[in-house]
């Protein structure tokens, strides 16, 4: 099997990677036939870096009108190609073999989604590098059971999608985000399967501000409380934040990393676990409460009742 390839690539300011990374996958052992980038605002030069290149397809949206699942879509329906490839615009391949490992299970054709390792770079946070050594492992993984939350897990920051499949369910332009963990399950519901392929890796991650990590953190679980009606107490949040601080001490010890990460770990995470939780605020304060006087109600009643 050849298919037909089209890589998508989000951008917004992305000016400092964007040429890296457009020269990175055109210099691949399976050429991609078309790249289509989406961008949404730029104000960086990001624009006139791509328009410099002939062999790119640029389509701008405003700003405001912006969402992750609209821009995919609004790439999706541009392209031709049978698969599709959705990209970071700051996710660099790590070899030339990168698009061949991500198009080569589309040979069965249950096969709806592929996602690749993505590894940190390697000037990555400690909390940051710890994350994605621990969730983006060396062994492949086939990923059929929708009702498994560990097997709706997808990114389209390094992904290929078949084409049909998303023409059968397109990303949902609602969500704040998870719109690939949200596409990822409804594939697993209509019975296809979704590919995990470590040898597709790209270096990738964020060094973010601690406003940047409540923000992304607060609008990934707006998402999941929309899809999942999942909420977090305070308990939940406090026992998080305490196994997230001590496995990142851990890691920091073990990889002899800077030792100033022992002290900001706590409020890196502080402002990570925020983030989640915010969403479920205020229930979050006054439910404890409430159960506590629902049991004392129980209590006075048992005592009534002797």
């Amino acid at each position: 099997m050849n298919p037909r390839t089209s890589i998508l690539i989000r951008t917004k300011d992305e000016a400092k990677d964007i040429d890296k990374t457009l020269a990175l996958v055109t210099d691949q052992t399976l050429k991609p036939d078309e790249i289509v980038v989406v961008d949404s605002g730029s104000t960086d030069g990001t624009i006139d870096i791509v328009k410099q290149r002939a062999d790119v397809k640029l389509i701008t949206m405003r700003p405001e009108d912006f969402t992750f699942g609209r821009s995919l879509n609004l790439g999706f329906t541009a392209t031709q190609a049978e698969i599709v490839i959705a990209l970071s615009a700051h996710a660099f391949p790590c070899d030339r073999d990168w698009l061949r490992h991500l198009v080569e299970p589309f040979d069965d054709p249950r096969v709806a989604g592929v996602y690749g390792k993505q590894a940190p770079h390697l000037d990555a946070y400690p909390p940051i590098e710890r994350e994605y050594r621990s969730f983006y492992g060396d062994q492949p993984r086939v990923q059929a059971n929708p009702q498994n939350p560990d097997e709706r897990t997808f990114s389209n920051a390094n992904a290929a999608i078949r084409r049909q499949c998303w023409e059968k369910h397109p990303f949902d332009e609602t969500l704040s985000g998870c719109e690939d963990v949200e596409w990822a399950s409804a594939m697993l519901m209509l019975g296809h399967t979704i590919l995990y392929v470590p040898d597709a890796a790209v270096y990738h991650s964020h060094n973010e501000p601690l406003s940047q990590v409540y923000r992304r953190t607060y609008r990934e679980t707006l998402a999941l409380q929309t899809l999942y009606a999942q909420d977090m107490g305070l308990r939940d949040a406090c026992k998080r934040w305490c196994h997230a601080v001590v496995a990142d001490w851990r890691f920091i010890l073990q990889q002899k990393k800077d030792l100033y990460w022992l002290l900001r770990s706590p409020l890196y995470r502080l402002v990570w676990v925020y983030g989640y939780l915010r969403p479920s605020l205020p229930a979050a304060l006054w439910k404890p409460f409430y159960k506590h006087w629902k049991r004392g109600q129980l209590g006075s009643k048992e005592v009534g009742n002797l």
